[in-house]
């Protein structure tokens, strides 16, 4: 007997693509791309997919590359950049960096988009994140999903991440404490995201998901710009989304996360993959669920570069879910990751049937 129901976004995930290896020759050689994006970061592996592509998939071609220059750790960035212009100059015609921490980053790249999108045919992007942080992964991930274009991830998976559990036994406190170092030092700019701004109802009360990290400050600094009585009184309204990790090496880092960010057994807390990022969607949508209509809700976007992913597709769906950013002072460029373990991808293809499947979340359909 037919019957009707909502969509509930546990019928759309199957329906997603999953991330999956990436082989350079195969799924990119002989293919006509209208855009590369990627970030110049010290890290060794914002080199790894370009110049793999410059090996291995010779007959691989895009009209134009981008490359999000950051204003942090320029020094150490810049050491980079001869050797990323070089494998982009292999498959493109035209390279140029385009700054991420400006106000008008999202400007600029609507206007390319829109400038390749004008020709009627869909164009495909190819998008490297692997050195992308939360911040411009989201905001550049919320203005290609407003085009009708391909979107193809790609991602290069680290093959020591730092801390190790040696190095972090050996002295947890220079990488969990203001003072030291560690991954990172500092808060910079805190700031409600524009691209993601939600809608505050008069008189709810907030929430705050937080995906944190080795560093405490950046996660306090968000829940108090939010709300700073969450700092002292969280009771439930502060949820913990905690790593965890792709690599089984890396298994302890969550507990270790929880250790540094006093999350206790009563706290509201979900352990979820930091390199699934359908995992992401569906803890999310899990928290939202009971608390639309009751809480406004914000995310602490501080976590994997799936994560960001997760919360870019999420916030697809919930655009009454705020986003608020935040940039540390400094990165520790000599201790952050290492070399590359392996090469993924995601392909979405066309983005309009993507944005098909999120909006049927919540509508109704009947069912036999």
């Amino acid at each position: 007997m037919a019957h009707v129901r909502p969509v509930e976004l546990v019928n759309i995930l199957q329906q997603l693509p999953d991330i999956e290896p990436l082989n350079v020759k195969s799924d990119l050689s002989g293919r006509q791309h209208a855009l590369f994006l990627c970030a110049l970061g010290f890290e060794d592996r914002c080199l790894s997919i370009p110049e793999l592509i410059v090996t291995d998939a010779k007959e691989c071609k895009c009209t134009e590359a981008i490359y999000f220059e950051y204003s942090t750790n320029m020094s150490d960035n810049d050491i980079n950049k001869p050797r990323l212009i070089n494998a982009l100059q292999h498959f493109t015609t035209s390279v140029r960096p385009v700054p991420c921490d400006t106000v008008d980053f999202t400007t600029r790249l609507r206007e390319v988009l829109s400038r390749i999108c004008a020709a009627g045919t869909t164009p495909t992007v190819v998008f490297d994140i692997s050195v992308c942080s939360s911040k411009s992964l989201l905001l550049a991930l919320k203005v290609i999903f407003e085009f009708n274009l391909s979107l193809h991830i790609l991602y290069s998976e680290a093959k020591v991440y730092h801390p190790t559990r040696e190095e972090y036994k050996a002295d947890p406190q220079r990488w969990t404490t203001e003072e030291g170092f560690g991954l990172a030092r500092g808060v910079g700019n805190v700031t409600p995201s524009l691209e993601h701004p939600g809608y505050r109802r008069d008189k709810l009360r907030e929430v705050v998901i937080v995906f944190p990290t080795f560093k405490p400050e950046r996660a306090k600094a968000i829940i108090a710009e939010i709300d700073q009585s969450l700092i002292m009184a969280p009771e439930d309204r502060v949820i913990w989304i905690i790593g965890d990790p792709h690599l089984p090496e890396d298994h302890w880092r969550a507990d270790a996360i929880r250790q540094i960010n006093t999350i206790t057994d009563s706290a509201p807390s979900y352990e979820v993959s930091t390199f699934h990022y359908k995992k992401t969607m569906e803890t999310l949508e899990r928290i939202y669920q009971p608390r639309d209509c009751k809480y406004h809700i914000s995310v602490s976007p501080l976590g994997s570069k799936m994560q960001s992913l997760g919360i870019a597709l999420f916030w697809y769906m919930r655009q009454d879910v705020s986003i608020i950013l935040a940039t540390p002072k400094e990165y520790n460029a000599s201790q952050y990751s290492e070399s590359c373990k392996g090469v993924w991808q995601i392909n979405f293809g066309e983005l309009a049937k993507i944005r098909h499947m999120l909006d049927r979340v919540g509508q109704l359909e009947i069912v036999n």
